[in-house]
C-alpha cells in the first residue's frame, strides 16, 4: 500500500479536491481543511491504515506531515 497515493486517494474523495492538488509539499490549509476537517481524516485514516493516532500527535501542516505519520505509527504499531 502506497500511503501518498492512498491518502491522496482519501482526500481528493472526502473533501472534493482534485488529485492533482493533492501534493507532498501542499499545506491542509490550502486544500481546505479546518481543523475539524482535518480530524475527521484522522478518524478515516485510523480505519484504512489500521492505526491508532493520539490527539497530541496531531501537529500536521503538510500533505508530507501525514504521509510521516502514518508510516511512522504503522512502523510502531507494527502494521507495515
Amino acid at each position: 500500500m502506497d500511503t501518498l497515493d492512498t491518502l491522496r486517494g482519501m482526500i481528493a474523495d472526502k473533501f472534493e479536491v482534485e488529485s492533482a492538488q493533492i501534493l507532498p509539499e501542499t499545506t491542509l490549509e490550502a486544500l481546505g481543511l479546518d481543523s475539524l476537517a482535518v480530524f475527521d481524516l484522522i478518524f478515516d485514516i485510523e480505519s484504512v491504515f489500521e492505526i491508532k493516532v493520539s490527539n497530541d500527535e496531531v501537529k500536521i501542516v503538510t500533505v508530507a506531515d501525514v504521509v510521516s505519520l502514518i508510516e511512522r505509527l504503522r512502523q510502531e504499531q507494527g502494521k507495515a
